[in-house]
């Protein structure tokens, strides 16, 4: 019996480029099996394999694989053999895969029953499945007679581990010149069941042995998995391609936290994990996901949206629990309507998800594919709500994007903050008015070039809501709603100013971005500004366009609320 040895059924993404290297880290023998023909031969003519630990755009190491063996499953004598020889296996399979897997393996552990061997033989579980244990064992067990039961009993470990590092598609150039290579964030743990083990754990320093299994795979599932999938569905609708450009985007972002703080708080309440636990793992979810050197895309996290939106899933899963601990899952509800608006071509899911829409209704296919009942109805008419509201808010959305890149290309191209922002921001929400546009001139550089004064952009924001809520003339004693409403918007611009540039006044927005403060009133001055990159791709282009973006969702979002 080799204790350095271990058996990998799948030899893909995860069994190559996690569980593979993980191993051979460690000094294991490495022998695959896996049912892809083209593989096993590749993997075989080929020697090696890559796997690239992109932890960070700065932190990227190449890892070549070698002395390793793979079989196909049809080379029953050779992973018999490797099977009797090993202590511990690991299967990295999808879950629909499990039924077959288990058959055949369940051949070679009676194989091994009958040649005496009593070794503890243990097998981990590299999947995203919640509970996959059982769910594994019972493929596993099917027709075995009492004596082989007990066999299995006694010396047969079926262990639950949770898989976090990613394995995304490779750059195409890379894979190119490198076949097989496995692309990943280089993560270097692997937590396992510490209760399912027959034999002894192995002693490595990336396994991490966990007693409340069940607690730890909830969490993975409802924090990693499902701030994922909300980033893909709600990113999708944005129209974005990677992750990373899904972070960068205030909008789709705030729904990844809310539905984390919302998940936190039930996993505190359900399992007792402590806030900071939950602060600092939580942290882990964004740093992991917020990675470029990944490149991890909004479509991959997004397939297959019906298993996505199943009860017991990483969406409706966590909803649930919250529903359970009295937390209200707002954008939880939200991240099911995306998923119910997701639309790929290559997506066989989620066209049939679009099918039944149009043919059942979206109350009807909620019950069938997310296992809501007629006794939740009125979870159901929030995410109804939602589905119903969302298009219209991500259009909206858009629009705000489309100011924030006109505001920034009239700062650099046109100069004079106030205008730039009413320029992009009216044009956008289709209320341009030349008046208002030329009354603006001054409020440059701090209205009238002292940059003591308020941030002309601040200032031009506060005219465009000027423009959509206002206190007419015709009513000038009066509209004190309307006026208040004015208030209120204004006050949102200026938190939202704060919270970026600690500030609404020029000079001190200028010492924010360069270091110091500049007297536009000076040509020498304004030559320095110029200089410093005043107009630059980090200047008050950035600003402007800041400030175009923000006035327009904080309308767009009052008169959301006013529908």
């Amino acid at each position: 019996m080799d204790e350095k040895k271990i058996v990998i059924w799948g030899a893909g993404r995860i069994g190559r480029g996690f569980i593979g290297d993980l191993f051979t880290s460690a000094g294991y023998q490495i022998a695959f099996i896996d049912e892809a023909q083209s593989l096993v031969d590749g993997l075989n003519q080929n020697k090696k394999y890559m796997v690239v630990r992109a932890v960070s755009k700065d932190q990227i190491e190449y890892i070549d694989i070698k002395d390793y063996s793979i079989f196909h499953t049809s080379q029953v004598n050779e992973i018999q053999e490797s099977i009797n020889s090993a202590s511990i296996m690991a299967i990295g399979v999808f879950p629909q895969n499990f039924e077959a897997v288990a058959k055949q393996l369940q051949k070679h552990l009676k194989a091994r029953r009958l040649e005496g061997i009593k070794t503890p033989f243990d097998i981990l579980l590299c999947t995203n499945l919640i509970h996959a244990g059982p769910k594994f064992e019972k493929f596993l067990y099917e027709g075995l007679e009492e004596g082989e039961k007990q066999y299995f009993s006694e010396n047969i470990g079926v262990i639950e581990t949770l898989v976090i590092r990613i394995c995304p598609d490779p750059p195409k150039e890379f894979a190119e010149q490198h076949p097989f290579v496995v692309w990943t964030n280089g993560y270097f743990e692997l937590p396992v069941d510490k209760n399912g083990f027959r034999g002894p754990i192995p002693k490595t320093s990336f396994l991490r042995i966990v007693e409340n299994m069940r607690a730890e795979e909830i969490r993975k599932i409802y924090t990693y998995n499902m701030c994922h999938a909300v980033l893909a569905f709600h990113g999708h609708m944005m129209g974005y391609q990677t992750l990373v450009e899904c972070l960068s985007d205030d909008y789709v972002r705030k729904e990844a936290e809310g539905a984390l703080n919302e998940i936190s708080e039930a996993l505190q309440k359900e399992y007792g994990f402590t806030p900071e636990e939950m602060e600092k793992w939580i942290s882990g979810v964004f740093t992991h996901t917020d990675n470029p050197a990944i490149g991890d895309t909004v479509v991959r996290s997004a397939a297959d949206p019906i298993r996505k939106l199943s009860r017991d899933d990483r969406i409706i899963g966590p909803i649930l629990l919250c529903i359970k601990n009295g937390i209200s899952p707002k954008y939880l509800q939200r991240a099911v309507a995306a998923a119910l608006n997701y639309k790929e071509n290559d997506d066989a899911a989620s066209e049939k998800l679009a099918q039944s829409i149009q043919d059942s209704g979206i109350r009807q296919t909620i019950i069938e594919f997310c296992g809501l009942s007629n006794q939740e109805e009125d979870l159901i008419a929030e995410i109804i709500s939602e589905y119903e509201k969302l298009p219209l808010e991500v259009d909206w959305q858009k629009k705000a994007v489309e100011a924030w890149n006109l505001g920034f290309k009239y700062e650099k191209v046109y100069h004079g903050c106030g205008q730039c922002v009413i320029a992009a921001a009216t044009e956008v929400l289709g209320i341009f008015d030349e008046n208002v546009f030329n009354s603006a001139t001054g409020l440059c550089g701090g209205i009238g070039l002292v940059n003591e004064a308020t941030c002309s952009s601040f200032s031009g924001g506060a005219m465009v809501i000027g423009m959509m809520f206002h206190r007419g003339r015709d009513h000038f004693d009066g509209d004190r709603e309307n006026k208040y409403i004015n208030f209120d918007l204004i006050q949102q611009l200026r938190e939202k100013f704060l919270k970026k540039y600690g500030t609404i006044t020029c000079g001190q927005i200028h010492t924010k971005i360069y270091g110091r403060s500049y007297d536009l009133r000076s040509k020498e001055e304004r030559e320095k500004f110029e200089e410093a990159g005043g107009h630059g791709d980090h200047g008050c282009t950035e600003v402007v366009a800041d400030a175009a973006k923000w006035t327009t969702e904080i309308i767009l979002n009052e008169i959301n609320k006013q529908l």
